[in-house]
C-alpha cells in the first residue's frame, strides 16, 4: 500500500468485491458510482487494488516462485474464478512477503464516469478523448499510449504523429494508430470499432490485424471466430456526442449495453434474441425513452423488474 495510506481492510475488501462486480455482464454501475463518491478512500482503495492486479498479471512467475500453494479444489477453476483467486493471491503476496522492485512499478491512471455522465480527457501530445457513460478508461502505468477500455465507449482523437503509436486494449482486441478519429466499444460480448477518420488497425490477441478505415466499422463477437466489416457513414462514429446513438446492423446486445450506460439500468437481451441485429438512430435525451423507441424500430418488446430490464421478443397478435 502507499506510504501514509490510511486505508483500512475493511474498505480493500469492498475494494476487491467491486472489482470482481466489474467484470460481470451485470456490473452495478450506479452502485459502483454511489461507493466511489461516498468517500475519496475508495478510489484509492480500488486503484490500489486494480494496480495489485496488474503486478500480479506482469510478474506471475516472480510470484509463484515466491510461495508454494497446495491445491484447494479438486477442479480447474473456471476463467472468472481464476482472476478472482489470483487477484487474491496477489493481495496476500504483496503485503506478506513485499516485493519492492514490482511494488514500485508506476501506478495505473483511472478515468472513469457514471451513468449519464460524460468526460472529456486531454492526453497530452494532441491527443484526447471523450468517456461516454458508465466508462472506464486506464491508463496503464500512468502511461496514456498504453491505455486500456475496462468498459463502456469512448471517442478517440488523436494527432499525427509518426512517432508515437497509440495503443488501445479493448477485451481480447487491442487498437492501434498514429493519428486518427475514432470510436471503441467495449459490451459484454463485442467490440465495436467505427472509424471517423484516417485509419487504425485492430487485432485479436494472437491473431492478424484488420485495417479499418475511415467511414468503416469492425464489429467483433466474442467467442466468434473472426470479425465482420461494415460500411458507416464517418458522420455518424461517435453521434452519442451530440444526443443520438446510430446503428448499422450492430448485435443487439451491444444496443442493450449502451441503453444501460444512459439509464442506470441493467439492460439485457434474451437468449432466444442475441443473434438479432439493429439498424436505427436512438435519441438520446434523459434516457427514459430509449427502450420504449427501441421498441417502436424493432420487433422487441421489455420487462422490467426494478432496476433490470430484459429485452425480448415482441408479442404476437
Amino acid at each position: 500500500m502507499t506510504a501514509g495510506s490510511n486505508i483500512d481492510e475493511r474498505l480493500l475488501d469492498e475494494a476487491i468485491a467491486w472489482h470482481r462486480a466489474l467484470e460481470g455482464d451485470d456490473a452495478d454501475w450506479d452502485g459502483f458510482t454511489l461507493w466511489l463518491e461516498a468517500d475519496p478512500r475508495h478510489r484509492e482503495a480500488f486503484d490500489e487494488i486494480a494496480l495489485i492486479d496488474r503486478i500480479v498479471e506482469e510478474h506471475a512467475p516472480t510470484l509463484r516462485q515466491l510461495t508454494v500453494i497446495e491445491p484447494i479444489e479438486p477442479e480447474p477453476a473456471s476463467p472468472a474464478r481464476r482472476r478472482w483467486l489470483v487477484g487474491s493471491l496477489a493481495a496476500a503476496l504483496a503485503f506478506a512477503v513485499g516485493i519492492p522492485a514490482v511494488w514500485h512499478s508506476p501506478a495505473d491512471k483511472v478515468f472513469a464516469t457514471s451513468a449519464g455522465e460524460t468526460r472529456q480527457i486531454a492526453l497530452g501530445n494532441g491527443a484526447s478523448v471523450d468517456l461516454a457513460p458508465a466508462s472506464r478508461l486506464i491508463a496503464r502505468g500512468g502511461d496514456t499510449n498504453r491505455l486500456e477500455l475496462a468498459a463502456g465507449d469512448a471517442y478517440f482523437d488523436v494527432a499525427h504523429d509518426p512517432a508515437r503509436t497509440l495503443s488501445i486494449k479493448a477485451g481480447d482486441y487491442a487498437v492501434s494508430d498514429i493519428g486518427t478519429r475514432f470510436e471503441l466499444n467495449l459490451a459484454a460480448d463485442a467490440v465495436t470499432v467505427a472509424v471517423a477518420e484516417g485509419q487504425v488497425s485492430v487485432s485479436p490477441d494472437g491473431g492478424d490485424a484488420t485495417q479499418v478505415a475511415a467511414g468503416q466499422q469492425l464489429v467483433a463477437l466474442r467467442g466468434a471466430q473472426g470479425s465482420r466489416l461494415a460500411t458507416v457513414d464517418a458522420r455518424d462514429v461517435g453521434a452519442w456526442r451530440q444526443g443520438r446513438l446510430v446503428y448499422n446492423n450492430t448485435p443487439l446486445t451491444v444496443v442493450a449495453a449502451d441503453i444501460s450506460r444512459y439509464t442506470g439500468k441493467t439492460v439485457s437481451v434474451d437468449p432466444a434474441i442475441r443473434s438479432r441485429q439493429f439498424s436505427g438512430v436512438l435519441v438520446i435525451g434523459d434516457g427514459s425513452r430509449l427502450l420504449a423507441n427501441l421498441a417502436d424500430l424493432m420487433a422487441v418488446s421489455y420487462d422490467e423488474k426494478g432496476n433490470r430490464v430484459r429485452i425480448r421478443a415482441a408479442d404476437r397478435r
